[in-house]
């Protein structure tokens, strides 16, 4: 039980780390280089803060 805990605790803070490079990593970029994704600065932060879906 307490590994499980640890386990999810773990996991979440993975999570978290990895969507915080990310915001960082598309914040630096410009409007071309996210139109040339498709996305707006919206949609990329509706993406980020999505609940992570359950196994």
């Amino acid at each position: 039980m307490v590994v499980r805990a640890w386990q999810a605790l773990v996991e979440m803070l993975r999570i978290r780390r990895e969507r915080s490079r990310a915001r960082y990593r598309l914040a630096a970029m410009t409007e071309r280089e996210l139109l040339d994704f498709g996305m707006t600065r919206s949609e990329i932060a509706y993406e980020l803060h999505k609940p992570r879906r359950r196994k």
